[in-house]
């Protein structure tokens, strides 16, 4: 409410609208494909409006990023459909008008305003229900499994039961490619230029519920392959000396998990887990969960909590998450500030390394000066 923008538009005498609010008003007014779950909500719109763009179509869309081609996250286009995440953080999609969804995964998050894991899974049943059109969801995932309970839901994924199923996945440094069997028995091999299952998963549940409103599905397929990503998801920022620094967005462990795994496929030396915890209520509900995949890494580094806005919480600080990834045996080290950590990593990383940046706060400035010291460092 205090955001300097929104204060000069009050006092001009403006409108000010709350984000659920507006986003209820026009998905009242166009027809709207909402992309959903826990994980992953931000890529899957991004290539969904990148298939619909190749399919010929000129989507509307408001993407909780930055997309590499277009430049910008949200945009009034003429064609028919609206593509929009459905974020379930503080009950924003309980305001949406939906003619379709996508669900990705359901796990505990926003427990701050949910309280318990099962009212935030009654909250995607509640929206589910509501949509008027096909629910298409990834039922590798166990929450989402669940949801199945009280929906009708069109799988895809892995599993041999899957409506869309996935099947052998190739994994490379710059890509996935897999086989996607629709619904009516038709095989078509997917390329997405981004590397990790989770962002092949991601891939088949828009090529499926675009191809389930009607959209023809080559021409789907070819635009994920086209698909040039997402600012801060897997964002190779540079190379210096051999070191590649990466700036990614996740900010759960699930996510943290899934992004080392990427950063596998790549064919570094060691890989470095450079991890901002994201909001003091997150870090005191999952602290301890960061610890198994922090600890995949090969060096751990955690700063200190980046607050979003909310107040400290006695006892709440980095330091929990770290001591979670010593007790799962990774090598970590504990460094509250940006700068401290930037200087650490200028000074230990060695050519053939990979720097994952990860989380959702401001841990995206260690790019740009870590680059210029590795830069000095190689000058010397």
């Amino acid at each position: 409410q205090d955001d300097p923008e929104v204060v000069a538009a009050r006092e001009a005498g403006g409108l000010v609208w709350p984000r659920p609010l507006l986003l209820e008003a026009v998905t009242a007014r166009m027809p709207a494909i909402g992309f959903a779950g826990t994980h992953g909500k931000t890529t899957s719109t991004a290539l969904a409006v990148s298939a619909l763009r190749a399919a010929g179509g000129d989507p509307s869309f408001i993407v909780g990023g930055e997309m590499v081609a277009l430049n910008t996250g949200a945009h009034l286009g003429t064609g028919s459909w609206f593509a929009v995440e459905a974020d379930e953080a503080f009950g924003t999609f309980r305001h949406l008008h939906l003619n379709a969804m996508m669900v990705t995964n359901i796990e505990a998050d926003h427990l701050d305003y949910y309280g318990t894991v099962a009212e935030m899974e009654q909250a995607f049943a509640l929206v589910a229900n509501r949509v008027d059109g096909p629910v298409v969801a990834c039922i590798d995932d166990p929450g989402v499994r669940r949801l199945g309970e009280r929906a009708d839901i069109i799988g895809y994924g892995l599993t041999e039961t899957a409506a869309w199923r996935m099947s052998d996945p190739v994994f490379a440094a710059a890509a996935t490619v897999f086989t996607l069997t629709a619904r009516d028995g038709t095989a078509h091999r997917v390329q997405v230029p981004v590397p990790g299952l989770h962002v092949a998963r991601n891939a088949a549940g828009v090529i499926a519920v675009l191809s389930e409103m009607g959209c023809d599905t080559a021409s789907l397929v070819s635009g994920v392959a086209g698909f040039r990503g997402v600012r801060r998801r897997f964002e190779v920022r540079g190379t210096v000396g051999g070191v590649t620094v990466v700036d990614d967005y996740a900010h759960h462990p699930t996510e943290v998990g899934a992004t080392i795994a990427a950063g596998r496929l790549g064919g570094w030396g060691r890989v470095w887990a450079v991890f901002q915890p994201h909001r003091y209520t997150r870090t005191a509900d999952l602290g301890a969960e960061f610890g198994r995949p922090l600890a995949t890494a090969d060096r751990v580094v955690v700063t200190d909590v980046y607050p979003a806005g909310e107040a400290p919480i006695p006892g709440v600080t980095g330091k929990i998450v770290a001591e979670a990834v010593a007790a799962a045996g990774g090598a970590v080290r504990y460094i509250a500030g940006l700068a401290a950590a930037t200087d650490l990593l200028a000074g230990s990383v060695a050519s053939g390394d990979l720097v994952l940046l990860l989380g959702a706060g401001d841990i995206t400035g260690v790019a740009e000066p870590l680059l210029a010291a590795l830069e000095l460092r190689a000058m010397a």
